[in-house]
């Protein structure tokens, strides 16, 4: 979707946690840099000396998820611009944060550099915390917790996760938009901002 180093980037750390793994169940991390970077050989230094190194199950795991990420990622792209169209027509929600819809102040930035828009996007539900909070709390299909890039649609308050010096608003929620139906997830968004205050 995006490519760093044609862009100019030195290195690109990279949670393969996350997308490149898919399942939510394994833990890896990669660093790339172009192969006549200096970085190159203090890098396989640290590997070689710290051990820093994946064990071998999560490499598995990683390859396995490689192999299904073109599908997934378009799957992710897709569905979080349909839950991000639908969900800023919703009149419980102030504001919808994706670079793919038009109206984003960073769509045409986004445009220019990424193959497609992602499958994560924030919105601000009308009523602060305490609205952002109960909205969460009705959800049924849609997981609370902090994680993202797997097959589970997940959603999380950011400023709780982030404490008392986070500088989120209180009505942000982050969602991982996962691969189920993209019709019941916006369902389940719809039916948890509209229902009665708790």
């Amino acid at each position: 979707m995006q490519r760093p180093l044609d862009l100019g980037a030195d290195a690109v750390v990279h949670s393969a946690t996350k997308y490149i793994g898919g399942h939510s169940d394994m833990m890896a991390g990669i660093v790339v840099v172009p192969a006549s970077s200096p970085l190159e050989r203090p890098l396989q230094m640290i590997q070689k000396h710290k051990g820093s190194v994946a064990a071998p199950f999560d490499c598995w795991l990683a390859l396995r998820g490689l192999q299904t990420l073109p599908v997934r990622m378009r799957a992710h792209c897709d569905a979080a611009l349909q839950v991000a169209e639908a969900l800023s027509k919703s009149p419980q929600v102030e504001q919808v944060l994706y670079p793919g819809l038009a109206g984003d102040p960073g769509h045409a930035l986004a445009a220019r550099q990424m193959s497609a828009f992602g499958g994560m996007l924030s919105f601000i539900v009308k009523g602060g915390e305490p609205a952002a909070m109960c909205a969460a709390a009705r959800l049924k299909l849609v997981v609370r917790a902090t994680s993202l890039g797997g097959t589970h649609s997940l959603i999380e308050h950011r400023a709780s996760v982030e404490g008392p010096e986070s500088m989120a608003p209180g009505g942000l929620l982050r969602m991982s938009v996962g691969l189920e139906d993209v019709q019941d997830i916006i369902d389940d968004l719809m039916q948890a901002l509209v229902g009665p205050a708790s």
